[in-house]
């Protein structure tokens, strides 16, 4: 306990006025004389007894009285942290108002962004006009990056808005720090204003200024729900006009009442394709399938809608992806195209289907190319084994049938440079196909599915037989899946991921002196499967905010013209940054895109691609840490600087003024006081001599 006006202690030296008295009462008693006071001297025993005591009580209640009116004047209180380790003229207050979605909750107060403007200027007003701050929201502002004083500060305050951007506890406290480190003399006091999520709000690891001060003040939303979509994927990632195509929605609920038939809205290309309702339990997610028909080629742009409130900003769920006119099919042989291969391919128009013999390939045209297929070549040179490398790294997929010869040494070699298997020496052990990874997706829609909607392959179903192969190896670093296994266990066709593209090795050539399932009905929907998956696929959505880099094709630079980005249906467009490596052009978006919705880029004025942008899902989680919860986190990692502003019957003023000037108690002396005085009346009325 310390005193605003120790001088006044100086007044206990009264406490020897009463004691004085006490002592010099010299009254006296007059002597009665009686013939026999035998009846009177209990009696007189007594009173003097009770006299004594009665004295003694009305001398502590006003000794007491006077000690309580002595400590009213010395204004007596507990000292705060700050008080102890801040004594200066000068501070710097660095304040972080959390700004995210998050904080369009509503609390007791109103919305949780204005209740936090509203504290933060009122940690302002309780320090000194000479004193200087710095505002921090989530949009890390440049003007925000220096202390200012006071006024201007409350100016930049005002101007506070929700953003999109969501910023972790972390970066938060590294932006305070680095000013404080330019900020030497003064006491660093550091205010953090949110409602902090558990989702953003991580403790562990703080980087921070052991000469600083964090005060973490939380604001509690009268409810804590929220209704979002979290993601969004394609059952199949094959799109054709005309086809029936499952959309898959996951939806939580971070609320903690359960909802009841609740719609999503489907809308594709500004027309509503579907509405469906769904229930969900608190604190729980669900997927829901949405089906509907794909009618026409090009970009697709759509959107999941729900409502949902107060929280809005997740309502809305962007998504796009591209129906190819056309899938180019390249195949490269030795001496002779392969028969079955292109009677396949040319039978449907989707397929744009091209030969090629090896000593007359054109590599750049293997950037217009979806999917490369290699049969009847005898040797893989080295020059077309580095281009297949590249295209497969781009995002391309490879079929690779081996040599009708026992010259496989050049495919390992391949092989070896993407960490894929190998070729061993030929089997003519005869063989069937005894198993498929019906699974996978190259299978996907071949085989009917049972009540359960589970995949079930036919009994004695008639699979491929098998003359001669090339046991095929495990990749060193890079293990494939196995779509169709052979009856003494070893693989026939494999598929591995190599970069962002797909490569396949099938162990036997496509001729009938190898295997006939060139001539069976699975090899129409395998090689199919292998041509709509190679098809390009643009991402389904990207974070508002980010950075994220688009593959571009090939010509989009092409003549004179400019790469740019426009937000669909507005004036709003840049241009954005282009890394060209050959014929491989990549577009890179760093933080240029802040608001959720469709956008086109465009070369020159063509449209070569749509994007989609939603903002970040972080901020939908609204499971945030209560009081009882960031005390117990301070303690548990040892943040000795670090202290949570309680809620109490005071407002919020009054408790940063008590951070400033401590806990004053002599209001409480006042209430001793008058209590002691009443005590000292009573002795003096009840207890009479």
């Amino acid at each position: 306990m310390e005193f605003l006006n120790p001088v006044f202690l100086y007044g206990f030296s009264a406490l020897a006025i009463p004691v004085l008295i006490h002592l010099f009462n010299l009254r006296r008693y007059r002597k009665e004389y009686f013939t026999n006071v035998r009846f009177l001297s209990q009696i007189q025993l007594e009173t003097k007894k009770r006299s004594k005591l009665k004295q003694l009580l009305i001398l502590a209640s006003r000794l007491l009285a006077i000690a309580c009116i002595v400590l009213v004047f010395s204004q007596p209180y507990i000292p705060s942290v700050l008080q102890h380790n801040g004594k200066t003229n000068h501070q710097a207050i660095s304040i972080y108002v959390d700004n995210s979605y998050s904080m369009e909750a509503v609390g007791s107060q109103g919305r949780l962004l204005d209740i936090a403007k509203k504290r933060a200027s009122e940690i302002a007003y309780a320090y000194k006009s000479s004193d200087v701050f710095q505002l921090i929201t989530n949009d890390f502002e440049g003007r925000h990056a220096q202390f200012t004083p006071r006024e201007e500060f409350l100016g930049m305050l005002r101007e506070v808005k929700i953003t999109h951007t969501s910023v972790g506890l972390q970066e938060v406290i590294s932006r305070q720090n680095d000013l404080f480190s330019r900020e030497k003399e003064g006491l660093h006091t550091s205010y953090l204003i949110s409602d902090f999520q558990k989702s953003t709000a991580r403790f562990e690891n703080l980087r921070r200024d052991s000469s600083a001060y964090y005060i973490l003040a939380p604001v509690e939303s009268s409810k804590q729900n929220n209704l979002f979509i979290d993601s969004i994927w394609f059952a199949s990632p094959v799109h054709r006009p005309g086809q029936a195509v499952k959309l898959l929605v996951r939806i939580r609920n971070c609320g903690s009442d359960k909802l009841e038939k609740i719609p999503l809205r489907l809308v594709l290309n500004n027309i509503q394709k579907s509405v469906t309702s769904f229930n969900i339990d608190p604190s729980q997610s669900v997927d829901i399938s949405i089906p509907y028909k794909e009618e026409k080629n090009g970009f697709q742009l759509g959107s999941l809608q729900l409502t949902d409130y107060p929280i809005i900003y997740d309502d809305i769920f962007y998504f796009t992806y591209n129906i190819a006119e056309e899938i180019n099919v390249l195949s490269i042989y030795g001496k002779s195209p392969n028969h079955y291969l292109k009677t396949l391919f040319t039978s449907d128009s989707i397929f744009n289907y091209r030969t090629c013999q090896a000593n007359q390939v054109d590599y750049s045209s293997f950037n217009k190319q979806n999917l490369i297929l290699i049969s009847g070549l005898d040797d893989l040179a080295s020059g077309l084994a580095s281009e297949l490398k590249l295209f497969l790294e781009r995002g391309g997929s490879v079929c690779i049938f081996p040599p009708e010869n026992s010259e496989y040494q050049s495919y390992n070699a391949f092989f070896s440079s993407v960490g894929g298997g190998s070729f061993g020496i030929p089997d003519t052990l005869k063989q069937r196909i005894s198993s498929l990874d019906i699974e996978n997706e190259i299978f996907a829609d071949v085989f009917d599915k049972d009540a359960t909607g589970k995949v079930r392959m036919p009994e004695n179903v008639d699979l491929p037989l098998v003359l001669k192969y090339y046991p095929l190896g495990k990749g060193s670093s890079n293990p494939a899946t196995v779509l169709m296994r052979l009856q003494n266990g070893l693989p026939f066709l494999t598929s591995a991921s190599v970069g962002k593209g797909k490569l396949y090795v099938c162990a036997s050539p496509p001729d009938p002196s190898f295997t006939n399932f060139q001539q069976h009905i699975l090899f129409v929907p395998v090689m199919f499967r292998m041509g709509f998956i190679s098809e390009f696929q643009w991402a389904l959505y990207n974070i508002a905010g980010g950075n994220i880099t688009v593959d571009l094709p090939p010509d989009s630079t092409s003549g004179k013209n400019t790469v740019k980005i426009r937000k669909w249906n507005t004036s709003y467009e840049f241009i954005p940054e282009l890394k060209i490596s050959g014929q491989h052009i990549q577009a890179r978006i760093q933080g240029q895109i802040g608001e959720a919705g469709w956008y086109q880029v465009f070369g020159g004025n063509k449209e070569i691609a749509s994007l989609a942008f939603n903002y970040n899902r972080k901020e939908s989680d609204i499971n945030c840490f209560n009081t009882k919860e960031l005390e117990t986190i301070i303690r548990k990692y040892n943040l000795k600087n670090f202290m949570v502003l309680k809620p109490s019957g005071l407002p919020f003023s009054k408790q940063i003024e008590q951070l400033h000037t401590g806990f004053p108690l002599w209001k409480y002396f006042v209430i001793l006081a008058l209590v002691f005085l009443a005590i000292e009346i009573l002795l003096i009325r009840l207890l009479r001599s």
